[in-house]
């Protein structure tokens, strides 16, 4: 599964269809994958966690990416979030 929260509309980085590109570059490696995209309120962290205990995901492989600790204070991280709360094995790159 690849996992798009809170898409926004018509921005250049995401393409015309989010999730749609890495789909693409996995089927070209043999990988079938769904695109799920959720929309919520909550903070992205938690509702990737959420979708892996949906989805009985057994791995989770994300990017990590780092804020001021400023803006982390302030505001969290998704990456704090999955490190701090994972149930499931996770592999990050930066």
């Amino acid at each position: 599964m690849v996992a798009i929260i809170n898409p926004k509309p018509y921005q250049e980085t995401h393409g015309e269809e989010p999730g749609a590109d890495i789909a693409l570059f996995l089927a070209r490696h043999g990988i079938q994958v769904e695109v799920v995209t959720r929309f919520s309120k909550h903070p992205v962290g938690d509702t990737l966690l959420s979708l892996s205990a949906e989805y009985q995901c057994d791995l989770m492989v994300m990017g990590g990416y780092g804020h001021s600790r400023f803006r982390e204070m302030l505001m969290g991280g998704s990456t704090r979030t999955i490190l701090e709360k994972a149930t499931i094995p996770v592999l990050m790159s930066h």
